[in-house]
């Protein structure tokens, strides 16, 4: 039977003291309820921290979204009712006085002195009594949280039939703290250590143990809890996080066995397939034969591939788990990460198995220090410490470095970085070594490695690129590992995903959020005679991907600081294809096309590595020698006067030429559905459709001349009304505009200047000209009157007779 759990854990409020230990509480408690009680958990406020789901200690919380949590808890929808319910709760509780004394969870929108509070511990009372979850748990860890067990009513949800138990921090007159010498609340530390199975002889840990452990635990404390529980035990945990037998004690071994098998979710999140986890590794047992192979053939191979590609997962599920299967060559496998010390996660290949904690951390120290100092002795320490294990002929060792991009982080320093490589270096230079290297690196940070020549030239020389996979391969990745389980689905439910996540550069992982999350929401037969399924009903009760992608959206937005949030707005309005006239659509950009005066390359790419952590977005690399980037600019756009006659075919040249270096970082996002579903992002492009669509035509034009080496002819910049429209919205608009457009504008508008000036120096010079004239004929005149009157015997008076001009003249 299911076993559901809501860990809410709240430090931000507006109106109310922050607090520090809550988010640390409540992740606390949720990894010990996934690790040891298989409960399904569901975090709030949840965030995604390096590819993993985790209580965000930023996000607020409403009284609504709480709420709504409790409800689909304790009173879910549809037929899938849990066995157990689990309810903790660590943040501010308040108490109203007003005839009577009534106690609420603060959520971050309280405000005391407008009446709002939170969540009612009445209404939570109420909503107990009426639930018809058989186990119900709650543990509120928050002053006054004592409340709940005054009211006038029967204890909590108190029917005939039910299990339950509550633990609060606190009496309803008491305060809870948080500790002083700890990250963790002084209840909540109690609490932690009690669902510990392995201190417990048995390794079963119901809710009397629970309560045992917390009172011996708070013996003495200032704050003292409270506890009730009635009906039989409840099983919170146990050492081996099997919980087969807890509800049917009287099964066979055999069914014990089969109901443990459909206990195991092999759908794996956010988070990358292990080694461990190769037997339910589908769908890229192509790629992972190549890579065998290549392994095999060479002593290099790097596996290229853009961001939730599935390179991790391919590299421990794939090549690892079957190189360890291959018993004719057995191979010696060490996996690291650079992580912010590369040195010392190198270092701990020279560690020995059979030494102690105390012994391996003195390994690695001396290890990391001789890197540090000597790392041409890499050879000579490779032979000192894994001499013996190499000694065997058939024996191969096998280093494999994933995500070789995190060399790149701005917390490793340019000697770190450098001293790493050398080492890889001399790896591959050691032709008596029986070493063989695999690296793991994302796409479009490849070409970074350019500084380090031998490396980078092995790399690019024994690369494999990571292809998009089939449509067949994404259905294996849905069938086979259900099949293998005995699970049932729907077949509708295959289509269905598969339409919705086809075409969707992160697909994959996609893919196996939505899969685990309906594994958590499969359809359970209480008399376990009838397989688990997965049902298309569960999947649209999850509000299907779009719904799931537009809540991870907005928890990571808001998880932002106030500048990275304008930030992130820019990058997606920017990825963003307003239509005119037809729907909206995703466009690839580079990191080039989003740098503007006020947003920095610095800033963007510190966003855009939270958003692809996050899988909201995917970075990938592409030469700039392909030609057909495809950036995906308007195919209707029109250009400023002449520039619109080079035509769409010309304009794709030009974006595919518009980069810095061989090789651009193509930004793309995750799924097409957050542009035309994401409340937010709509928000943004309903105020920002007029601008965007004048905006994307500048930038056209801007890329156009680009790609015509700049010319300063006026047939290639702006002009006109034309020009004097674009420098308005540019007063108007110009943080949005990119460095190349605004140096378009710029060139445009000095060349109109010269122009102007030219036409006034025109202006000038006829005028300057026909005086010039004027006054040369005036010389002219004057220097022949002269002559005539000393050389004629009339004198001077006939000079002011008309009938002589024409003769003298």
């Amino acid at each position: 039977m299911s076993r559901d759990a809501l860990i809410v854990g709240i430090n931000q409020y507006k109106h109310l003291p922050a607090l520090t230990a809550p988010a640390a509480d409540a992740e606390a408690v949720s990894q010990r309820l996934e690790r040891w009680g298989e409960f399904r958990v569901h975090r709030l406020p949840e965030a995604i921290k390096n590819g993993a789901p985790t209580i965000s200690d930023r996000t607020p919380v409403t009284a609504r979204a709480l709420e709504q949590a409790l409800i689909k808890l304790f009173k879910p929808s549809g037929k899938n009712i849990p066995q157990t319910a689990l309810f903790y709760y660590s943040g501010h509780g308040l108490q109203r006085h007003a005839g009577i004394r009534e106690g609420f969870l603060a959520t971050s929108d309280a405000d005391p002195e407008q009446g709002k509070y939170g969540v009612s511990l009445f209404w939570l009372r109420r909503l107990l009594q009426e639930s018809p979850v058989k186990q119900r748990v709650i543990i509120l860890d928050c002053c006054h949280s004592g409340e709940l067990l005054n009211f006038l009513e029967a204890d909590p949800g108190a029917c005939d039939g039910t299990d339950r138990l509550f633990m609060a921090a606190s009496r309803e007159y008491e305060s809870a703290y948080e500790s002083l010498n700890s990250p963790n609340s002084v209840f909540t530390q109690a609490f932690l250590k009690g669902l510990e199975p392995h201190s417990i002889e048995g390794g079963v840990v119901n809710n009397h143990h629970l309560i045992k452990v917390v009172s011996q635990q708070l013996k003495g404390e200032i704050q003292q809890p409270l506890f009730e529980s009635s009906g039989s035990s409840i099983i919170l945990t146990r050492a081996s996080g099997a919980m087969g037998a807890i509800y049917s004690p009287a099964k066979t071994i055999v069914e014990r066995l089969q109901q443990l098998k459909y206990r195991f979710c092999p759908f794996q999140g956010l988070v990358p397939f292990k080694e461990e986890h190769g037997p339910y590794f589908f769908g890229r047992e192509a790629a992972t034969s190549q890579l065998v192979n290549h392994t095999h053939q060479s002593r290099i191979c790097t596996l290229v591939g853009p961001s939730s590609s599935g390179k991790t997962s391919l590299l421990q599920a794939g090549l690892m788990y079957q190189l360890r299967k291959q018993t004719k060559q057995p191979w010696q496998i060490h996996y690291l990460t650079p992580g912010l010390q590369p040195l010392r996660r190198l270092a701990t290949i020279f560690t020995s198995p059979q030494a102690n904690d105390v012994q391996q951390a003195e390994q690695i120290y001396q290890a990391e220090s001789f890197l540090r100092s000597n790392p041409a002795g890499l050879g000579a320490l490779i032979q000192s410490t894994l001499g013996k294990q190499l000694a065997d002929p058939s024996q191969r060792l096998l280093i494999v470095v994933d995500q070789l991009e995190e060399l790149w982080s701005e917390a490793i320093s340019e000697q770190d970085r450098a001293q790493f490589c050398s080492c890889l270096e001399i790896l591959l230079q050691s032709p008596n070594l029986p070493i063989h290297i695999v690296l793991g690196v994302r796409s479009d940070t490849l070409s970074r490695i350019k500084t380090y020549p031998t490396l980078f030239s092995q790399a690019t020389e024994h690369r494999l690129d990571l292809a998009p996979m089939t449509y067949e391969e994404v259905k294996t990745t849905i069938i086979k590992p259900l099949e293998k389980l005995g699970l049932e689905y729907d077949a509708n439910l295959v289509y269905t995903l598969l339409l919705d996540t086809a075409g969707a550069p992160g697909e994959l992982t996609l893919l196996q959020q939505l899969l685990r999350k309906l594994w958590q929401e499969r359809q359970v037969d209480p008399t376990g005679e009838v397989p688990p399924r997965l049902t298309l009903d569960a999947y649209a009760a999850l509000g299907n991907l779009r719904e799931m992608l537009n809540q991870k959206a907005t928890q990571i937005y808001q998880d932002l600081s106030k500048d990275q949030q304008a930030v992130a707005r820019h990058i997606f309005l920017n990825l963003t294809e307003p239509g005119a006239g037809t729907e909206d659509r995703r466009r690839k950009v580079s990191i080039q096309q989003l740098v503007t005066k006020s947003f920095t390359k610095i800033q963007i790419e510190a966003v855009l590595e939270q958003l692809a952590q996050a899988r909201l977005v995917v970075l990938d690399y592409q030469p700039v020698s392909t030609g057909e980037r495809a950036w995906n600019m308007p195919s209707s756009c029109h250009l400023p006067e002449a520039a619109s006659d080079f035509g769409h075919e010309n304009l794709l040249n030009a974006q595919a030429l518009y980069s810095s270096g061989e090789a651009d970082i193509v930004v793309d996002i995750t799924h097409e559905s957050l542009i035309r579903t994401w409340p937010l992002l709509r928000e943004w492009l309903v105020k920002q459709r007029p601008a965007l669509l004048q905006q994307r035509r500048l930038e056209a034009a801007a890329l156009e001349w680009h790609s015509h080496n700049r010319p300063s002819h006026p047939e290639y910049l702006l002009r006109g009304q034309i020009l004097q429209a674009v420098s308005e919205f540019q007063q108007k608009q110009g943080q949005e505009l990119s460095v190349l457009a605004e140096e378009y504008i710029h060139i445009s508008l000095k060349a109109a200047q010269q122009r102007r000036l030219k036409r006034w120096a025109i202006r000038c010079l006829v005028p300057l000209s026909l005086g010039v004239g004027m006054l040369s004929a005036y010389g002219y005149y004057s220097l022949n009157t002269r002559v005539v009157q000393q050389d004629s015997p009339l004198g001077t008076s006939h000079l002011l007779d008309d009938t002589f001009y024409p003769y003298n003249s």
